[in-house]
Order: C-alpha cells, then sequence, then structure tokens
C-alpha cells in the first residue's frame, strides 16, 4: 500500500488517538476509538479538515489502534500515482481501510468504481472504511452516487482547527517524542514566522531535529531563524 500499510513500531507511538491535540476534537476522537473497536454502529466514516489539520495522522493512529488490536489495517493516500490499483490490492474483508486524500480522487476512470467495491466487500465481511478529505463529501462531485451515498451513510465528522495555545501543546509533545525540548520563545517564534498548517509545523519539528543533531546545535531561536529562511 502507498506510504507504508504497516505503521513502522518506532512511529507508533507517533500516531496515536491519545496525541491529537485540541479539546474541540474530543468528540470526534471518541468517535473514532469506538469506530476502531467495533462498536460503533456504522462500518464508515468520513473526517473533513482543512489541509494541514491532522487528517493523515489521525488515519495512521487508527490504524496504529487496530494494530494493537490484532487486527489487520490498510492505509491508502489518493494523493499519489496508482489509487485504483491500491484499493483493488485490498483482500481482506475484515480489515479496517483507510483512504486519505478524497479529494484527490479521478472524476473520470475506474478510481471511483474500485472505491465503491472495496466498501461493498468490508461491508459484507465486516470490516469497516474510514476516509477522509479537505472538504465536505457533496463538495468532493462524485460522479458515481452509490459510493457517494455509502460513505454518506456513516455521516461526516469535521476535524475542528486548533488554537495557537493548542498548536503549542502539540508541538511540545511532537517535540519531546522526537527527542528534544522546544522551549517558549522558540514555539512563540515558530508560529509567528511559520505555516500555520500542523501538517507543516510537524514537517519543521522533523527538519530541526535532524539539524540539530547533525550540527550538534540546541534548538533556539537563532537556530530556528536560520533554518527557515533557507
Amino acid at each position: 500500500m502507498n506510504r507504508q500499510t504497516v505503521i513502522p513500531m518506532d512511529e507508533m507511538g507517533i500516531f496515536s488517538l491519545d496525541n491529537f491535540a485540541g479539546q474541540a476534537n474530543r468528540v470526534l476522537i471518541a468517535d473514532l476509538r469506538e469506530f476502531v473497536s467495533g462498536t460503533r454502529q456504522s462500518r464508515v466514516m468520513y473526517v473533513w479538515g482543512q489541509p494541514g489539520s491532522g487528517k493523515t495522522h489521525l488515519l495512521h493512529a487508527c490504524s496504529v489502534e487496530n494494530q494493537r488490536l490484532g487486527m489487520t489495517s490498510a492505509y491508502c493516500s489518493l494523493g499519489g500515482m496508482g489509487g485504483k490499483n491500491l484499493i483493488a490490492g485490498i483482500s481482506d474483508p475484515s480489515s479496517l481501510v483507510c483512504i486519505d486524500d478524497l479529494d484527490c480522487i479521478e472524476q473520470e476512470g475506474d478510481v471511483q468504481e474500485a472505491l465503491f467495491h472495496t466498501c461493498q466487500l468490508l461491508q459484507a465481511g465486516k470490516g469497516r472504511l474510514l476516509v477522509s478529505g479537505n472538504c465536505r463529501l457533496a463538495e468532493i462531485g462524485l460522479t458515481l452516487k452509490d459510493l457517494e451515498s455509502r460513505l454518506n451513510s456513516g455521516g461526516m465528522f469535521r476535524i475542528l482547527p486548533l488554537s495557537d495555545e493548542e498548536k503549542k501543546d502539540a508541538l511540545r509533545s511532537r517535540s519531546v517524542q522526537k527527542g528534544f525540548v522546544l522551549e517558549e520563545p522558540a514555539l512563540n517564534y515558530i508560529l509567528i514566522n511559520y505555516s500555520r498548517q500542523v501538517g507543516d509545523l510537524f514537517d519543521l519539528l522533523d527538519r530541526l531535529g535532524r539539524e540539530s543533531l547533525r550540527r550538534q546545535r540546541k534548538i533556539t531561536v537563532p537556530f530556528i531563524r536560520q533554518l527557515i529562511s533557507r
């Protein structure tokens, strides 16, 4: 599968429902826990939010939780190449299938048909389908209305944006998981001078960690300024 079906062991702690920030998203996290455990009646969920809101994190986190329960998970991003073949390769009817970037789906071709058949496969075998996109389902413009109806059957759930303080909390937690600490001045500088999207902020943390280790330097405001100006 694209971007790895099985999450590497050293990354499983990063992708967790426990560390998904934002009090406003607590209800969504509770719904996802029920969905993964199989206690939720509907076996289809569609989650959406603006780019960088954490959709990929949530899908990976659900895959990790499902793996911990001893079940099979599959992840596929439609933002890459070969979406049809990736989806068509899903064969376990009892697995949790996570489809990311639905807004990138081809309007022409067989990808929608392949996703519809996957949905049928999972529903026949008691599997589950978790799908994400950048907008409401109706705004994606699916041409296969049977697929749109099936994806809509479990309801739509919006990922609400984080406040600045919640973004700081997320960055602190992620930096500790990466093995370093961000002080308050560094956090403030990043939020003022860098992208506000959580995905971009996490990518920056990865760069900071790598460069700090390579150069054997503490992560300070001058260090961050130098890195993001490159």
